[in-house]
């Protein structure tokens, strides 16, 4: 069962945006380098732009200078 998230737009209203959506989207503006606000469909206030900020930011590429290094 999916869930759905909320999108309030001031012309159109409330509508739902399903979850697995919103995810599968910030991760490949992630993956693909495409910046979060060009890439983020929904506005950053509402339930889904919440979400996909946060889905987007756990899957940038991880830098490979950042990893802990043991010493």
């Amino acid at each position: 069962m999916s869930q759905q998230l909320t999108v309030f737009n001031s012309r159109l209203g409330h509508k739902q945006v399903d979850k697995t959506t919103v995810e599968a989207e910030a991760r490949e503006a992630a993956q693909n380098g495409t910046a979060m606000a060009d890439a983020c469909p929904y506005p950053f206030s509402s339930e889904a732009g919440v979400h996909f900020k946060a889905v987007y930011l756990l899957a940038l590429p991880q830098d490979a200078s950042q990893t802990h290094k043991r010493g």
